[in-house]
C-alpha cells in the first residue's frame, strides 16, 4: 500500500502495519479500510486525516487515526471525493432516462464516466433537495434496482443487473475470512403487493391491481406499495415484481472482514508471485467448493466473484465458469 498527503503527493510505500482489512459493500459500493501501525513507525506522523492510501484496487481518504495501546488504527474511506464535491443545490432530476444517461448527467465535470452498463430500463430520478452527484448514484441504484462498483483509482463506475435468485451460497475470494455475520428476519414479509403510481396508476393484470409471489410461503400477505414516480404501468409492475421478489423470502444479510486477500507461491526457478483462488460459501459458512490458483490478477478475482454472486450463478456450473475464466 503507498501513502499520499493531502496533496496527493506520494509519501512512501507503507511498512510495518498490521490487521489490515478492507471491508466492501455491495449494497451501496462503498468501501473501508482498517489497519494498525506502531506509534513508532517511520511514518507515523505523515499518516494523518485527509491524507490517502492507495491499494493495487482502490484508493481511499483517511478519515481517522486513533491510539490503541502501542499502536495507531487507521480507517479510510473509498476516494470518491469528485462525485460528492458535485453538488446540485436545487435537487436533480432525469425523466424517463436508463441509469447510463442519468449517471452521465449527473458525473458530468467530475472526471468520473461511466464505462460499463448491463441496465436498460427507464425510469425517473427525482431529489428534491440539495444532493450530490454521489447522493444521486444512491438513489439510482434503489430506483434502478441495480449493483454498482465505483473504480477509484481510474474513476470508473460499472452498473450491474441483479439476476438470478437466492441459491442459499455466495462467492468469495481465496481469503482468510476473519468473521463472517449473518442476519435474518421477515419483519417486511409479504407476498402479495398492491403498487401503486402517480395520480392513483393502479394494475389491471386480468383484473387484479396486485402481484404475486410465494416463493417462500403460500400464506397470503398483502402490503401496499405507493410510489408516485411512475407514471406507466408496464413500469410499475415490472418494479413491483422486483419489489415483491426480495420482501416475500426473510431478509438475510451477510457481513465478512477479510484478511490475507492474497497467497504468495513460488515457480520453478524460486521467483515470488501471487496467484488468486476462488470459492463458493453456504450461507452458514461451510465451503461447497473450491478452486486455487485461477487469477494472477486480483481485479480480475474479485470481479469474478462478483458476477458469480450478481448472476446467482448455480453451483452446478461453477467448475464451468471456472474453466471459463481460465481460458480467458
Amino acid at each position: 500500500m503507498d501513502l499520499y498527503n493531502d496533496s496527493h503527493e506520494k509519501v512512501c510505500i507503507l511498512s510495518g502495519i498490521k490487521e489490515t482489512c478492507i471491508t466492501s459493500t455491495l449494497k451501496t459500493g462503498d468501501k473501508e479500510i482498517t489497519f494498525e501501525f506502531r506509534k513508532t513507525n517511520r511514518y507515523a506522523t505523515d499518516i494523518k486525516e485527509e491524507g490517502y492510501i492507495r491499494t493495487d484496487t482502490d484508493e481511499f481518504v483517511i478519515k481517522q487515526v486513533e491510539p490503541s495501546g502501542e499502536w495507531y488504527k487507521c480507517t479510510g474511506t473509498l476516494n470518491v471525493e469528485e462525485l460528492e464535491g458535485k453538488q446540485y443545490p436545487q435537487g436533480f432530476e432525469t425523466v424517463e432516462k436508463t441509469v447510463d444517461e442519468c449517471l452521465t448527467e449527473a458525473i458530468d465535470g467530475t472526471g468520473w464516466k461511466v464505462i460499463r452498463c448491463d441496465v436498460s430500463k427507464k425510469r425517473t430520478i427525482r431529489i428534491e433537495q440539495n444532493c450530490s452527484a454521489w447522493d444521486v448514484a444512491q438513489q439510482a441504484i434503489t430506483t434502478y434496482r441495480c449493483e454498482m462498483v465505483f473504480d477509484s483509482l481510474n474513476k470508473g463506475i460499472s452498473v450491474y443487473e441483479k439476476y438470478g435468485e437466492d441459491r442459499g451460497a455466495y462467492f468469495i475470494e481465496r481469503l482468510n475470512l476473519k468473521r463472517l455475520q449473518v442476519q435474518s428476519n421477515s419483519y417486511d414479509f409479504a407476498t402479495r403487493l398492491i403498487p401503486i403510481g402517480k395520480d392513483g396508476l393502479m394494475l389491471n393484470i386480468d383484473g387484479k391491481n396486485y402481484v404475486e409471489n410465494h416463493q417462500y410461503s403460500k400464506k397470503v400477505k398483502t402490503m401496499t406499495w405507493k410510489d408516485e414516480r411512475y407514471t406507466d404501468a408496464e413500469s410499475l409492475k415490472e418494479d413491483a415484481e422486483a419489489k415483491l421478489d426480495e420482501l416475500s423470502k426473510p431478509y438475510r444479510s451477510y457481513t465478512a472482514e477479510i484478511i490475507n486477500l492474497v497467497e504468495a507461491v513460488q515457480d520453478e526457478e524460486k521467483k515470488a508471485y501471487t496467484v488468486y483462488g476462488i470459492e463458493a460459501v453456504e450461507s452458514g459458512g461451510e465451503i461447497l467448493s473450491s478452486f486455487s490458483d485461477v487469477f494472477f490478477d486480483r481485479q480480475r478475482a474479485e470481479r469474478f466473484a462478483e458476477l458469480c454472486n450478481a448472476g446467482g450463478l448455480s453451483l452446478v456450473h461453477f467448475p464451468d465458469a471456472v474453466e471459463d475464466a481460465l481460458l480467458e
